[in-house]
């Protein structure tokens, strides 16, 4: 597969490979592609989460909390990466 990068992107993956991070340009988009795909992932759980959240909230299932209560409740909820 042969893909062409405008000049900003191109200059991107040369700042990746001058970093010494990477060995080639497919390393480097391989990468972009997984971190991609997980960011996907991660909004499409978000998402799932939230519309779960409204329907308990149409449902009145809700527990009224002030706002350090919630933030503690999210880092609570928060599942290893």
């Amino acid at each position: 597969m042969n893909v062409t990068l405008p000049p900003a992107l191109d200059a991107l993956v040369a700042r990746k490979l001058a970093s010494g991070l990477y060995e080639n340009a497919a390393e480097v988009v391989r990468e972009a592609l997984r971190q991609m795909d997980a960011r996907e992932s991660a909004l499409a759980g978000l998402k799932r989460e939230v519309a779960l959240g409204f329907d308990q909230l149409d449902r009145g299932e809700l527990v009224e909390m002030d706002r350090e209560a919630f933030f503690q409740h999210i880092r609570s909820q928060r599942r290893p990466a």
